[in-house]
């Protein structure tokens, strides 16, 4: 079992068949730091491969970085040589924590709030299931500079909304409000911001309810969903037969059978 964590990007704990990841506030200006990023991936690999372990829970730090203070941070960063690799460094690293996130062999949920730009935003679109505070607000603060979202979010987008509606956000600047994410599918719970981290872990305790084939095989499937069908056929077919051969299964047949 990985132990409890205090890091200088996270703090993470065990609880029940769940882990529970705290993002700290300056995630993004830390990702600098390839010991400190290799720190972060190093416990998700080791949650990733912990069999007692069904759900992960990735809650946002609620002091996020935001419009003004980003675009001054990414000014000072692109005057420079140095600057402009740790600006690579910040890329490489978001990258490497959507993939991870999208392959890793738990449920995946992400919890967050308050005021959520881009990258965080497509942290939440890497996971498998999200929940935000109903005082949440999305928008992208660089649009006016020309950039484009980094993390994936027009694949996400383009998946969850479709291909037209996603360029008519992503070019409006418009922000969107808890209830206008509800409704367009980027979210799958809004929970009141009094009771978040509660509700957060109740959540996420439901999901960890559910047999473990049950959730790996659904989102895996998932994952493949935009691909071609005769490969979901044929990747569904491994997956139920593994687990029509699993012991797990059996004893629930068992207790069906009332055996």
């Amino acid at each position: 079992m990985p132990p409890n964590i205090e890091h200088h990007l996270f703090e993470a704990k065990q609880v029940e068949n769940i882990a529970i990841i705290r993002f700290k506030k300056n995630l993004i200006r830390q990702l600098t730091d390839l010991n400190l990023k290799e720190g972060l991936f190093k416990y998700l690999h080791e949650v990733s491969d912990e069999k007692s372990i069904k759900v992960v829970l990735c809650i946002g730090n609620p002091e996020k970085l935001q419009q003004a203070e980003a675009i001054k941070y990414l000014s000072s960063l692109s005057r420079t040589h140095e600057g402009l690799t740790n600006i690579s460094r910040i890329f490489n690293a978001i990258d490497q924590l959507v993939l991870l996130i999208r392959s890793m062999n738990k449920f995946v949920v992400h919890a967050d709030s308050g005021k959520i730009f881009s990258f965080f935003m497509n942290i939440g679109f890497a996971c498998d299931y999200r929940i935000i505070s109903n005082q949440t607000v999305f928008y992208y603060p660089l649009l006016d500079l020309g950039l484009i979202p980094k993390g994936g979010g027009v694949y996400f987008l383009s998946q969850i909304v479709g291909t037209n509606k996603a360029m008519e956000m992503l070019l409006s600047g418009n922000e969107i409000d808890a209830k206008k994410a509800l409704g367009l599918g980027l979210v799958n719970k809004v929970v009141s911001s009094e009771m978040f981290y509660d509700n957060s872990i109740k959540i996420a305790k439901n999901i960890a309810n559910k047999p473990f084939s049950l959730i790996t095989g659904i989102k895996k499937l998932a994952n493949l969903s935009s691909g071609n069908l005769a490969e979901l056929l044929d990747v569904e077919n491994h997956i139920l037969i593994e687990s029509f051969q699993s012991g797990s299964f059996k004893r629930r047949l068992g207790v069906y059978r009332g055996l």
